[in-house]
């Protein structure tokens, strides 16, 4: 016991000797110590700046900006639309596809950067996009690429060059739907193909030259060859009113390894302008062999005889109204329908898959409601119409949906 009371005065006198050290720092001691303490302050807080500082230039310089979605869609639906499931594109074949049902979907959400510099007589543009379609299991979503690409911009001459995947650059015009598949199959043409795109201003006129081609999945494919694709888009007005022809050319001279040559053609016209209120889209198409590229996927080549494929002819269009008819609602409604020539597709009967069809066509009508600057409510159905030669079936979406954009 007195050994552990020798222990316990030994520790506290240690204190008190170390507690004398330091009550006996001298002033001037202190002062010294306060000078040091103040000179590393002031190095701390002036890198501190710098970072600042040159992080802030850096997104001065290249004009960077971070933004996005998030979008929820409740879904109820009176028929299966197959094959595209989270959006619209045609209904099922077959007795089954009246089955109803229930989707909630999340898969809209998107984020994004831009980027842009002026380096001399040039500015430069980046941007990138992703959002959650694609192949996932269950809720376990894949971010895909949705656009990715780059601009050189001349601006004493306004000529731009775009590289990478964007919109097609041809029938660039989209109805108000609030379904993620804006009329797909349904006469608008809309993918998100790789590309090289030239755009040539001159006062209110643009002319477009393109090369697009889907991306490769098999070494082994034989459709070499991409689009080559043109435009002219006339300008007028004051709100962005546009009127616009395009068209575009492929040709495979070995389709599928069959030795058969397939040309694919498309011609376009777009129409976009506000009367009054009233913003009125329209689009209209003529084309044979279009499919992959355009979203259109087993609908341009027919290969009920596997050694003689051979081109399918198809018409279609949409038109869309949509206004702010209060300073918190918008309305929009539309119209579009796909019609395959159904002499191209003789043959085909009784295998149609649930992506082809001889006529497809669908009618929407919706509504946002701006809760807050960011924050809208919208509510949509959309009426579908297939048929396969002699039978048709029918198809109701009706969708709840919240949009927050930032």
């Amino acid at each position: 016991m007195k050994k552990w009371k020798l222990i316990w005065i030994a520790v506290f006198c240690f204190y008190l000797f170390t507690l004398n050290l330091a009550v006996a720092e001298t002033d001037a001691d202190r002062l010294n110590r306060l000078e040091k303490e103040i000179l590393l302050l002031k190095s701390d807080q002036e890198k501190a700046q710098d970072l600042t500082k040159n992080s802030s230039n850096v997104f001065a310089k290249y004009n960077m900006r971070f933004y996005g979605r998030v979008k929820v869609d409740f879904n109820y639906d009176t028929a299966e639309f197959r094959r595209y499931n989270d959006f619209i594109g045609a209904v099922g074949a077959g007795k089954d596809a009246k089955n109803d049902s229930v989707n909630f979907n999340c898969r809209d959400i998107r984020f994004g950067i831009e980027a842009s510099h002026t380096d001399d007589n040039f500015t430069v543009k980046g941007r990138f996009e992703t959002d959650f379609y694609g192949d996932n299991n269950g809720d376990n979503l894949i971010p895909r690429l949705r656009v990715g690409y780059v601009d050189l911009i001349k601006n004493s001459t306004n000529t731009s060059l775009r590289i990478g995947q964007d919109w097609i650059p041809v029938a660039q015009q989209n109805p108000d739907t609030i379904d993620f598949g804006i009329l797909s199959t349904s006469g608008n043409l809309w993918w998100r193909v790789p590309q090289i795109t030239m755009r040539q201003k001159a006062g209110d006129l643009e002319f477009l030259l393109s090369a697009m081609k889907h991306r490769r999945k098999d070494t082994n494919e034989t459709d070499r060859m991409p689009w080559v694709l043109g435009r002219i888009a006339y300008n007028f007005g004051k709100d962005d009113n546009l009127i616009a022809v395009g068209g575009g050319y492929r040709k495979n001279s070995d389709y599928n390894n069959t030795g058969k040559e397939i040309t694919r053609s498309l011609a376009a016209l777009e129409f976009k302008c506000f009367m009054g209120p009233v913003l009125v889209k329209a689009e209209g198409f003529w084309g044979k062999g279009i499919d992959n590229e355009f979203l259109r996927y087993d609908m341009g080549v027919n290969i009920s005889d596997p050694d003689n494929p051979d081109e399918i002819e198809s018409i279609g269009g949409f038109i869309s109204f949509s206004a702010d008819i209060f300073d918190k609602i918008t309305l929009s409604t539309g119209y579009g329908i796909d019609d395959p020539e159904d002499d191209d597709m003789d043959g085909m009967q009784g295998y149609l898959n649930d992506r082809q069809f001889t006529k497809n066509s669908m009618a929407f009508l919706n509504s946002w409601y701006k809760l807050t600057k960011a924050v809208k409510i919208g509510a949509e159905v959309i009426y579908v119409e297939t048929e396969r030669f002699s039978s048709t079936n029918y198809g109701l979406r009706s969708t709840l949906s919240v949009f927050y954009n930032f």
